[in-house]
């Protein structure tokens, strides 16, 4: 009797593994993922470049802005550079430090429903962005395109 239920003990988990269907995979980054608070604007979004072209015309205002992630803080994605289709650049940041980029988001497509600033840094500000994107302090513009990110959707990564 005990070396039956042994064996019965030894081989119950073999056949319960056995039907288990397989683990799912991973999500896929094909996925949008969503930070921060819902978009609130209904206007379509325009691309970075238009906002670059003229930024005075979108300063102090909330916009939903399009690009690509061209990198991202490596200490806790703080922040993140946001690239048009044709090279504009600006620094996205997050409302009231709200949220924050996952640090592997590099390359990927953004939309970010943001209030547009045009920012001069103050030389402690550009030692610490150099210093968080692992660059110069020559490397950071004096005067920078800044968004504030009330949120974000990261999409797949971009052409």
């Amino acid at each position: 009797m005990r070396l039956f239920a042994l064996l019965l003990a030894l081989t119950l988990p073999a056949v319960a593994f056995a039907g288990e269907p397989a683990a799912a995979a991973p999500p896929a980054l094909s996925a949008v993922e969503h930070r921060g608070a819902a978009f609130t604007l209904k206007d379509a979004a325009v691309n970075l470049d238009a906002v670059a072209a003229n930024p005075q015309a979108f300063a102090g205002k909330t916009a939903m802005i399009t690009g690509k992630v061209g990198s991202v803080c490596k200490k806790k994605g703080c922040w993140l550079g946001l690239k048009g289709e044709k090279g504009a650049i600006a620094r996205v940041t997050f409302k009231d430090y709200g949220f924050f980029a996952p640090m592997d988001c590099e390359g990927r497509a953004a939309t970010v429903e943001a209030t547009v600033q045009v920012t001069k840094l103050e030389p402690a500000e550009r030692a610490h962005l150099a210093q968080d994107a692992g660059k110069k302090v020559e490397e950071i513009p004096e005067v920078e395109l800044r968004l504030v990110a009330n949120g974000i959707d990261l999409g797949p990564v971009a052409n």
